[in-house]
């Protein structure tokens, strides 16, 4: 990958961003070898981190992977000298900042140094360590499914002594006691029911759910579109599994498949009232709520908003 049409990513401003390359500055230069590197690609960011152009950089699918850019700092000859950057919180885990990066960012003052750090830290820009990320709001959106726990029965102490007393001592009860009793049972049986209708429906949800993630900022907003299932038995997002690669769509209405979810749910969330979202396709609020109505669940984390449509019908 070393011509400029082969690093310039169709997710993003390309003129701009080819326009930003065509520079010769040493961030055009940096995104060249970046992306020849690791097999990636760029848009110009529309913030920038350092100094001048900031590149974002995104997989051949679309999948932010984090932001390049450069800074002058003052070097051993005394001499501002640029230094290069590259900045992932969902790659880059340092076990501290320094003095001119923060704990999600690598930099050096060569951009082969910077590369072979990168390599040898394990710290390589791919869509595996991005999926990795998205596990934690996808998992709450399956939890919201089964949050009911089991019931269990709470009665006064004065009735359940009565109660005792009319097992052990066959002594009888009150009207108003076995009225009592008649009231908590029936609220424990509509609990039972809610509780057992949740374990069912998490079963079905955790078999194979169509996956919708609502990404990016307010002026940058696109989805993922993908499948997931959950195994309970595992810990955790380890539980999570995302079934092949997520695709990028800057919407939803060029989705066959999801045609008919997607003006199912925003009908429904358009009745709503204050609680509709129009800030995405759906009109879905960012959080962890399971919809009972329309068997839709969701959950999010940092940024990122995952929706779940089960497969399974009830």
């Amino acid at each position: 990958m070393s011509n400029m049409a082969n690093i310039v990513s169709p997710y993003g401003d390309t003129i701009a961003t080819t326009t930003a390359l065509n520079e010769s500055t040493p961030v055009a230069k940096f995104a060249y070898e970046f992306c020849t590197e690791f097999n990636v690609q760029v848009n110009k960011y529309k913030r920038s981190r350092g100094e001048g152009v900031t590149f974002r950089i995104l997989s051949l699918d679309g999948i932010p992977l984090g932001e390049i850019y450069t800074a002058k700092h003052v070097g051993s000859s005394g001499n501002n000298e640029d230094v290069y950057f590259y900045h992932s919180p969902n790659i880059i885990t340092k076990s501290k900042a320094t003095s001119r990066s923060d704990s999600n960012t690598r930099d050096a003052n060569k951009i082969r140094s910077l590369l072979t750090v990168l390599k040898k830290n394990k710290e390589i820009p791919d869509v595996k360590s991005m999926y990795d990320t998205f596990a934690g709001g996808i998992r709450y959106a399956f939890n919201q499914v089964v949050r009911n726990r089991e019931p269990d029965v709470s009665i006064r102490d004065d009735l359940a002594i009565a109660l005792i007393e009319h097992v052990l001592l066959d002594k009888s009860v009150t009207h108003e006691q076995n009225e009592q009793l008649k009231t908590t049972y029936r609220e424990y049986q509509s609990k039972m029911k809610s509780y057992q209708e949740a374990e069912s429906n998490g079963a079905r949800f955790y078999k194979g759910a169509k996956l919708i993630g609502i990404v990016g900022e307010y002026d940058d907003k696109y989805y993922l579109v993908g499948e997931a299932s959950y195994d309970m038995n595992l810990s955790g997002n380890s539980g999570v599994s995302i079934h092949g690669d997520l695709k990028r769509y800057n919407s939803l209405k060029s989705i066959p498949e999801l045609s008919a979810d997607v003006v199912m749910i925003n009908a429904y969330m358009q009745g709503k009232g204050g609680l509709y979202d129009k800030g995405n396709e759906l009109g879905l609020p960012r959080s962890d709520t399971y919809y009972h109505d329309i068997d839709v669940a969701t959950g999010y984390a940092s940024d990122n908003m995952w929706v779940l449509i089960p497969k399974i019908t009830p």
